[in-house]
């Protein structure tokens, strides 16, 4: 009667404790111990000599050296078992992989950046990096579309650019707002299936269409209102709802599709604070996965540890874009804030040591200084106001003063004892004693008695 009455979330995987969690994956070679198996499940093979004999390296549990026992008595070919998967390249314990691949899965909001760097110590970046290459393993390459009767919606996601007015746009425009797609398969008369999620440019066809036809099977039963747009699907049955003549509210007769998008907002606001337009695909990413998943752990969790396919090396600059041209663009920005009387001191401080115009602004009064240094003539010919730039400005008001005592000299031998300093010679510290000459000799019947 009481799991009646308290159903479980997980009904069919339940997750394990933190305590049995953290014994079961005490360290990195359990973990790696876990991933061979995932990897081989009838032993050890060689890709190279279909060996079956091999040993585990000590210091990188996650590589093993063949034996040799195959086509290849010589074959000492060296395999990882984390090759093509999201830690594939990484240089953070196995140990920490598989915690945070815990968190993000039993966490019913998600975890943010900033929850999960105290809990694995490591920096923000560290972090936020490993969050952004679990949701690129959250999505599968080969997965099924949705098939059967489907509700397609569009909705606005409040997002002020650095352009845009003050006021929101209304109706379908693009100002201050992000729109996104959404698709929710329907299982009878109240049940519900997976849901499909993306970001589109605008609500005309030339966006939604594509959405559409790859998110949803050929012979699919769509239902949506009554924008043209969907008219252009091609191989699909399309009903098309007026709500401003429905008898019900629109919250009612596509109530799935409202509820998934009033969670999106809802998870966007709590547990990050908002989305940011560049990444946002991967955070409607992440929220479709928890969705499709929400009542298995174990096969969560080795999807998104890219087990059982190959998810393929992830690095900081696929994720963030930082190309040459991305590059170029964002210096173009940051010039464009500055001054025109510091941004002509980069330029021309750029030009003449043909460095990059960041490492000029990053130490600007040094490499003023430097110039002023070297070539005094160039420093006067370039006639730069620098009192308009706060840091040069405050530099001249304030110069260095000189000391008035000239440097001390080095101190004589014997004089160490009067200070305090302490020295890399020891004996100097140490009392002299001075050898007593002349002494008198004792006789020699003493020394014998």
């Amino acid at each position: 009667m009481a799991s009646s009455l308290f159903p479980t979330r997980w009904k069919y995987d339940k997750p394990p404790s933190i305590e049995t969690f953290v014994g079961t994956f005490r360290d990195d070679y359990a973990c790696a111990e876990y991933l061979a198996k995932k990897r081989w499940p009838t032993g050890f093979e060689c890709p190279r000599c279909k060996s079956t004999k091999a040993w585990r390296l000590e210091a990188r549990p996650w590589v093993w050296e063949c034996a040799g026992k195959g086509n290849d008595p010589l074959c000492r070919h060296q395999t990882s078992v984390i090759a093509g998967t999201v830690m594939q390249g990484t240089h953070l314990p196995l140990r920490k992989w598989f915690l945070a691949a815990y968190l993000v899965t039993t966490h019913s909001n998600g975890i943010s950046a900033l929850q999960l760097q105290p809990k694995l110590g490591v920096t923000y970046k560290t972090a936020w990096l490993v969050l952004h290459k679990l949701r690129k393993a959250m999505v599968n390459p080969d997965r099924t579309p949705l098939s059967g009767d489907i509700d397609i919606d569009e909705s606005a996601i409040p997002f002020r650019r650095k352009g845009d007015h003050l006021k929101r746009g209304g109706g379908s425009s693009t100002a201050n707002q992000i729109w996104i797609a959404g698709a929710v398969e329907r299982i009878g008369k109240y049940a519900v299936g997976r849901i499909r999620l993306a970001r589109i440019a605008d609500r005309t066809s030339s966006s939604l269409v594509p959405f559409v036809v790859a998110n949803t099977l050929p012979n699919s039963r769509l239902r949506t209102d009554k924008n043209a747009s969907y008219l252009s699907v091609p191989g699909r049955t399309i009903d098309q709802i007026n709500l401003t003549q429905a008898a019900l509210p629109a919250h009612i007769l596509f109530k799935w599709i409202h509820i998934v998008f009033a969670n999106v907002k809802r998870w966007a606001m709590g547990t990050f604070h908002g989305f940011r337009e560049k990444h946002l695909d991967a955070y409607l990413n992440e929220f479709v996965f928890r969705w499709n998943r929400r009542r298995y752990f174990r096969t969560s969790m080795d999807a998104m540890l890219g087990i059982g396919r190959s998810v393929g090396p992830t690095t900081w600059r696929s994720i963030v874009g930082d190309t040459r041209q991305w590059k170029q663009d964002h210096i173009e920005q940051i010039m464009k804030m500055l001054r025109p009387s510091k941004r002509k001191i980069v330029t021309d401080l750029a030009k003449y040591y043909r460095v990059s115009r960041v490492e000029v602004m990053e130490n600007l009064a040094w490499w003023v200084d430097r110039l002023a240094e070297e070539d005094k003539s160039a420093f006067l010919s370039f006639k730069w106001d620098i009192e308009g730039v706060p840091e040069l400005s405050q530099k001249l008001a304030s110069p260095r003063k000189k000391p008035k005592r000239p440097v001390l000299v080095a101190r004589r031998p014997g004089e160490e004892r009067k200070t305090s300093r302490s020295y890399p010679n020891p004996a100097a510290l140490n009392p002299r004693i001075p050898p007593v000459l002349n002494a008198p000799r004792p006789p020699l019947a003493a020394i014998a008695g």
